[in-house]
């Protein structure tokens, strides 16, 4: 490396590393070489403007690099038909926003469905909405974008139907037992795509999936527009800022990874 940057040689060694982690699981908590691997390939997919929507095809490689990397666990509860937790509030990156959208907009029946959840969730709060008004892009209890679900989604999870029951049906205080390893996934996910949207200057605040994604089908353009630095989600509330060591995490996996971009 020289002036900060890589010679051709550091490159093509770099290149051939990483497509060997590539092809693996995330390291979870070992070796930093399978994140930055992993976030360069976000970064290059982000940026690849020859590509019908860089958003899709970077979340599709981020989700499924959790699906590859948490492992199974033999008392989910969850299984297709079981919806009781998709009444709750989901937060989403845009470039998350972006896939959903995608994957809907050819369906009438489903934009429609979901313009209209935005407005009927206009002025309740997430508490108002718990247990109340499900998910618009639900069909027979089952998720009919499941393959392009937002990440909190893949790692919402639970080892106990009935927590689930009394957290959403019987609106009980939420004490829903999750699996470790799929919430540490979850984190280390998202913490990478934000580190990505970092690294090339562009917003990574999260915002609640419904109103973002109607948004996005209101406007022409949306992600080529969003894309090239305009801050077209300025008129949605974001969610609270993340916790101050998530933050320091984020800023330090963009700092390992920016030298060799």
């Amino acid at each position: 490396m020289t002036d900060g940057r890589l010679s051709r040689a550091d490159r093509r060694n770099l290149q051939r590393d990483d497509a060997a982690f590539l092809a693996r699981p995330l390291a979870m908590g070992g070796d930093p070489r399978s994140l930055g691997a992993h976030l360069r390939r976000t970064v290059r997919l982000l940026q690849d403007r020859s590509a019908r929507s860089p958003c899709s095809d970077a979340v599709a490689h981020i989700t499924a690099l959790y699906e590859k990397t948490v492992p199974d666990h033999p008392q989910i509860a969850c299984r297709k038909g079981c919806s009781f937790c998709c009444t709750q509030n989901v937060a989403v990156t845009a470039p998350e926003a972006f896939f959903v959208a995608a994957a809907i907009r050819s369906d009438k029946a489903k934009v429609a469905a979901l313009l209209e959840t935005d407005e009927t969730l206009r002025g309740m709060t997430a508490e108002d909405r718990l247990g109340h008004v499900l998910c618009p892009l639900l069909e027979d209890a089952a998720c009919s974008i499941y393959a392009s679900r937002p990440l909190a989604c893949h790692g919402f999870v639970s080892v106990d139907l009935q927590a689930c029951i009394a957290a959403f049906v019987e609106h009980q205080a939420p004490n829903i037992p999750m699996p470790q390893a799929n919430t540490n996934t979850l984190y280390a996910t998202r913490m990478m795509l934000k580190a990505a949207l970092r690294l090339i200057g562009l917003d990574d605040q999260t915002y609640e999936m419904t109103p973002a994604v109607a948004l996005i089908l209101r406007t022409n353009d949306a992600e080529k527009r969003w894309l090239a630095g305009e801050k077209i989600f300025a008129s949605l509330p974001g969610d609270p800022p993340i916790p101050p060591q998530f933050d320091v995490a984020i800023n330090q996996m963009a700092a390992y990874v920016a030298p060799t971009l």
